[in-house]
């Protein structure tokens, strides 16, 4: 039997009035307003169904049983071991991170501490080489990250630092690096001796390996646009107008400026490159680019990450201050998602093992 004083109470009375209807009616739902979604912290999430749903995979291990997290940390680079996808190491402002665990528990490595790391890169023939670049040095560890040497370090300018590593996945000893300089280095011994074999007075912000042919090394760079050698830095596209790729970059205006580059490895020469002109596409290795429609104007906003499916290039993902874009016929479609994160989405990487499986690193927004 009802308790008639509820209904002195207005609100309670319709809710009284709802729940007696719905043991009457058959099918009747009771329907709750929905909550407002809060976003997560910095750090690392995971998508295991292609980008619809995310997350955080922040938790540090540690010995005391203490709840700890890397979601105060800006990430840089999240890198997959070519040879192990449950592997992941971030290149962060605070420090060296790895997961054995696909990003389920992070630990730190010792000797970087809490200090900026610019790269990180891992020998393609033996899963313990690692390279890490921080401040004006690279470093090594060949024993899976317990102990590290100094490869190289250059203090002649006070400003310097090394902003790149990357290790070729055909020849083993050979180790590219580069600067904020605009100097691009080689190491042909796994990283104990160095030679500059280009200057592009730009900030190196990209070196990127073909994954079809190892002397084919891209240097992008922070204004200047891009530099291709196709034989492992003997010579270099900007020395033929015929084979500057910049030339054919110049029709879109400020692609050559906040570049990002992506090989499309579902196809041979092919690239993604995101730019503050937006997006543009290339069939045959920057000789020739075209643009791809997005939904906002071209130069209207920054993009900070990009990633192509490995095994389906219609399948493009990007990113800009809070929201994610996706299209899965190549561009000519896009659904956007707002980002799980606070911070700005920065990173993508999917596991070419499993592409429904993306990580996105996020970073703090600027102040």
């Amino acid at each position: 039997m009802l308790n008639l004083k509820l209904f002195r109470n207005p609100k309670i009375a319709v809710v009284m009035l709802v729940l007696a209807f719905c043991l009457i009616l058959s099918g009747c739902t009771l329907v709750t307003a929905p909550q407002k979604s809060t976003a997560g912290p910095l750090g690392v999430y995971r998508s295991e169904d292609s980008g619809l749903g995310w997350a955080v995979k922040s938790s540090v291990l540690n010995a005391e049983g203490k709840s700890l997290t890397i979601g105060d940390v800006s990430v840089t680079k999240i890198l997959l071991d070519p040879n192990d996808n449950s592997v992941l190491y971030l290149a962060t402002n605070s420090g060296l991170w790895y997961s054995l665990d696909s990003g389920d528990g992070w630990q730190q490595a010792v000797l970087f501490g809490n200090n900026p790391i610019n790269d990180v890169a891992v020998d393609y023939f033996n899963k313990c080489n690692v390279f890490v670049v921080a401040g004006q040095s690279i470093y090594r560890s060949a024993d899976c990250l317990r102990t590290w040497n100094e490869m190289y370090i250059d203090k002649s300018r006070e400003d310097l630092q090394v902003t790149q590593i990357a290790t070729d996945h055909y020849n083993k000893t050979y180790v590219y690096a580069a600067n904020n300089k605009g100097e691009v280095l080689k190491s042909v011994d796994a990283g104990k001796t160095w030679q500059t074999i280009k200057r592009t007075n730009n900030v190196v912000t990209q070196l990127l390996i073909d994954a079809d042919d190892s002397r084919l090394v891209y240097v992008v760079t922070q204004n200047a646009g891009i530099y291709k050698t196709t034989d492992g830095g003997k010579t270099w596209s900007d020395e033929k107008s015929e084979t500057n790729i910049n030339q054919s970059l110049d029709q879109f205006g400020e692609s050559k400026n906040m570049p990002f580059l992506v090989q499309d490895k579902t196809k041979r020469n092919s690239y993604l490159l995101a730019s503050r002109y937006g997006l543009l596409r290339t069939a045959n290795a920057g000789m020739k680019w075209e643009a791809i429609p997005l939904i906002t104007p071209e130069r209207s906003t920054n993009i900070y990450a990009l990633a192509s499916d490995p095994t389906n290039a219609k399948i493009i993902y990007y990113s800009t201050d809070n929201t994610v874009y996706k299209s899965v016929d190549g561009g000519k479609n896009w659904a956007t998602y707002k980002s799980p994160s606070v911070g700005i989405p920065n990173y993508f990487l999917l596991d070419p093992k499993n592409t429904k499986v993306i990580y996105m690193g996020a970073k703090a927004m600027p102040k």
